[in-house]
C-alpha cells in the first residue's frame, strides 16, 4: 500500500473516532502516539492524518497538545472562487492557502485565455462573494476591462494576482524594485554588459519590466544594455534555450551578465546546459541571476535569484477579499480598488563572478517610454471556401476522392491523451464533413483505441497506439490530381518554424515540396498579413485559441467549437486546410510523402486526405 493510501486511511480512522467519541469544543484529545496506537494505525500516519483535519479547523494544535475546536474555528470565513490555470504549479500553494485561512475555496481551472475570461464572465452574478483571479501572463488589459467595470458595480471584489490592473484589486511582485536589486547587485560586481530576457510586453507586469529595465540600465549609464532585450515567453524546451544561447553566444558576445525576469516555464538548468555547449560556462564565461517566484527557482539551487514569495502574494489576495467584503457590508459599496506590490530579496548562490574594477552606479536619464504591446488578439477573417474546390463541386460527376488513412492513424481524437498531447479534440466527431469546399472523410470514435489521426514524432510526442510515433510516412495515391487538400493540425509551435515537409511524387520523381511553417507566437508588431521578407512563409498555426489565426495562401484556418456537456465552457480550437494545386495535372500522383523534424517541440497531426480530379 503506498504512503498516500495509508495517510488516507489513518484519516478516515480518525474522522470516524472524532464523529463517535462526538468531543465537545475546547476537549483536548489524547496524543498523536496514544491515537495511533488505539486506532491501529503508524504514528506517521497518524501525524499526517491529524495534520489535515488541522488544516481543515477541525482540530487545534497547540504546541503538542491537540483540541477539539469550538464553533469559531470550524466555521469558514467566506467563499471565495478562485480562476488560475490547470497546469499551474501554484493551485496546491492556494488551496493550502485558504484553508489555513478558513476560506471555502471554489476552483475555476481554465485552459486558455479564452476560457478564462468566460469562467470569469459566468460569475459575474450578485451572489459571488469574492474572486481571485491569476490570469496567463500574456493576457492584456483589454480583456479585463468591461468585466472588472461589472464587477465593481455589483459590489463583487475581484482580486488580480500577478499583473497591475487599473481599477482592480491587485496583488503583484514589485517589477521595478526587483529590476533595481537585480542591476544595482550586477552593477556593483562590475559588470557592465548585461542582457535581459522577459515575456513579450503584452500585458502590463510584462511592460513595466521593460519600462524598468531601460529606467534602470540608464540610472546606472549602461546604455549599450537597453536594447539587449530578448522577448521569450517561455524557456521549456531544447529549441527555446537554444534559440537563447545562440543570441547570447553570437548576437551578444561581449555580455558578461543575463538577467533572466522568469516565469514559472523557465527551464534554468536547461539553459546552463546549452550555454556550456557553447562555451559560455555560468559563471566563469557568463553570470546568471534570475528574477521570478522563490519556490520555481529552488530547482536552480545554483542561480543567484531576486524573487519573491509566492505564498505571501497568496495570502494577500485572501486578505484583500476578506477586506473588501467587510468594507463593503456597513456602505453597500466597494471600497476603493488599490495595489499591493510584494518586495523582492535577493539571494546569492554562485551564478555571478565580480569583473574586475567595479563601477559604482551613476544618474542618468528619465523613464524610457513602454515598450510597444503586442496586439491582444488577431480577428481572423470570414471563413471562405477554396475556389477551385467549389467549382469542382458543380461538377456534373464525382471529382473528390477521400483517402482512406485507417492503416496510417495512430491516436484517438476524443479519447483522454488523444491527440496531439493530453487533451481530446472531441469538437470534430467521425464522419463525412465539408471544410472550405472540400469533402473530408473524419475517422475516430469514443474510445482509447479507436483511432482518427496521424500524429508524427517530435521532442514531445514520441509514443501512439503503443507504438513509436513515425518520422516519415508514405500514403499512396495512385491516381491523377488536379488538387490535393489535407485537413492537419499542430501543437506546441514556435514562431515561423519549419518543421516538415510534404513531398507530392510522381511514378519517377518528386512533383513538388511543400515546407509546412508554423506562425506560433509573434513578436511585437508583427503583421502575419504583411508581406514576409526572408524565411519561410506560414501555412499553419497551433491548434490552441491563444495564439492568433489567420487564413494564408492556400491555408486556410478552421475553428472548431462545441459544448462537451451543457455546463461547460465553450472551448475554440483550430485546424487548418491545406491546398496543393498540381503544376502537372496529367501526370499521376503515385504517392504523398510526410517526413518532419523529430527533434523540434512542434507537432503535426493529419486528419484527412482529399484529392480533387482533373
Amino acid at each position: 500500500m503506498s504512503s498516500g493510501q495509508v495517510v488516507n486511511e489513518a484519516e478516515a480512522k480518525l474522522r470516524e473516532w472524532l464523529e463517535t467519541s462526538d468531543p465537545s469544543p475546547g476537549t483536548r484529545l489524547p496524543s498523536e502516539r496514544t491515537l495511533a496506537r488505539q486506532l491501529g494505525v503508524g504514528h506517521y500516519a497518524l501525524n499526517r492524518a491529524m495534520g489535515r483535519l488541522v488544516s481543515d479547523g477541525i482540530v487545534v494544535r497547540d504546541g503538542y497538545r491537540l483540541f477539539f475546536a469550538d464553533s469559531a474555528h470550524t466555521s469558514l470565513a467566506f467563499t471565495c472562487h478562485l480562476i488560475a490555470a490547470r497546469r499551474s504549479v501554484h493551485l496546491r500553494s492556494y488551496l493550502q492557502v485558504a484553508r489555513r485561512m478558513g476560506i471555502r475555496l471554489i476552483l475555476h481551472p481554465w485552459l486558455s485565455i479564452e476560457e478564462s475570461l468566460l469562467l470569469l464572465n459566468q460569475l459575474d452574478i450578485q451572489d459571488t462573494e469574492a474572486v481571485v483571479f491569476d490570469p496567463t501572463h500574456v493576457l492584456s488589459d483589454p480583456g479585463w476591462e468591461a468585466v472588472t467595470t461589472r464587477f465593481a458595480k455589483r459590489g463583487i471584489p475581484l482580486i488580480g494576482v500577478g499583473q497591475p490592473v487599473p481599477n482592480l484589486f491587485s496583488v503583484v511582485p514589485d517589477h521595478p524594485n526587483s529590476l533595481l536589486i537585480a542591476i544595482d547587485h550586477l552593477t556593483k560586481l562590475g559588470h557592465r554588459e548585461i542582457g535581459l530576457v522577459t515575456a513579450p510586453p503584452a500585458n502590463p507586469a510584462a511592460v513595466e519590466v521593460l519600462r524598468a529595465w531601460g529606467d534602470q540600465c540608464r540610472h546606472h549609464d549602461l546604455v549599450m544594455s537597453i536594447p539587449r532585450v530578448h522577448l521569450q515567453s517561455l524557456i521549456r524546451y531544447k529549441e527555446e534555450a537554444d534559440d537563447l544561447a545562440g543570441i547570447v553566444v553570437q548576437e551578444w558576445n561581449s555580455v558578461t551578465a543575463l538577467v533572466i525576469s522568469s516565469t514559472v516555464d523557465c527551464n534554468i538548468p536547461l539553459l546552463q546546459k546549452r550555454l556550456d555547449r557553447l562555451g559560455r560556462n555560468v559563471p566563469d564565461d557568463l553570470s546568471l541571476l534570475s528574477i521570478g517566484n522563490a519556490s520555481t527557482e529552488a530547482v536552480a539551487k545554483a542561480i543567484d535569484t531576486v524573487s519573491f514569495d509566492m505564498t505571501v502574494l497568496q495570502e494577500a489576495a485572501f486578505h484583500f477579499a476578506q477586506r473588501a467584503i467587510r468594507e463593503k457590508k456597513p456602505m453597500g459599496i466597494l471600497p476603493r480598488a488599490s495595489t499591493l506590490r510584494i518586495q523582492c530579496q535577493l539571494s546569492e548562490q554562485g551564478s555571478i563572478k565580480p569583473i574586475l574594477s567595479p563601477t559604482p552606479p551613476m544618474a542618468g536619464g528619465p523613464l524610457p517610454s513602454p515598450a510597444s504591446a503586442l496586439s491582444s488578439s488577431y480577428e481572423p477573417p470570414p471563413q471562405k471556401d477554396y475556389p477551385l474546390a467549389v467549382r469542382a463541386s458543380l461538377s456534373d460527376r464525382p471529382r473528390f476522392a477521400q483517402l482512406d488513412l485507417g492503416a496510417h492513424v495512430n491516436r484517438p481524437l476524443h479519447f483522454r491523451r488523444g491527440w496531439l498531447g493530453d487533451l481530446p479534440l472531441k469538437q470534430l466527431p467521425p464522419g463525412p464533413r465539408e471544410i472550405h469546399g472540400v469533402p473530408f472523410q473524419i475517422l475516430g470514435g469514443p474510445g482509447r483505441n479507436d483511432c482518427g489521426a496521424i500524429v508524427f514524432h517530435s521532442a514531445i510526442n514520441t509514443t501512439g497506439n503503443r507504438q513509436k510515433l513515425p518520422d516519415r510516412l508514405r500514403i499512396p495515391i495512385g491516381s491523377k490530381a488536379r488538387a490535393i487538400y489535407i485537413l492537419h493540425g499542430c501543437g506546441y509551435t514556435k514562431f515561423r518554424q519549419a518543421f516538415a515537409d510534404y513531398d507530392f511524387c510522381g511514378p519517377r520523381s518528386r512533383i513538388e515540396r511543400i515546407p509546412i511553417v508554423s506562425l506560433g507566437l509573434p513578436p511585437p508588431g508583427y503583421d502575419p498579413r504583411a508581406p514576409v521578407g526572408d524565411g519561410p512563409i506560414p501555412n499553419i498555426q497551433d491548434w490552441w485559441s491563444d495564439y492568433p489565426h489567420v487564413d494564408f495562401p492556400h491555408a486556410h484556418s478552421m475553428p472548431l467549437q462545441k459544448l462537451e456537456t451543457a455546463h461547460d465552457v465553450p472551448r475554440q480550437v483550430y485546424l487548418y486546410t491545406l491546398e496543393w494545386i498540381n503544376p502537372s495535372p496529367d501526370t499521376i500522383v503515385s504517392h504523398l510523402d510526410i517526413s518532419v523534424n523529430s527533434d523540434l517541440t512542434t507537432t503535426l497531426g493529419v486528419l484527412a486526405i482529399t484529392v480533387l480530379s482533373p
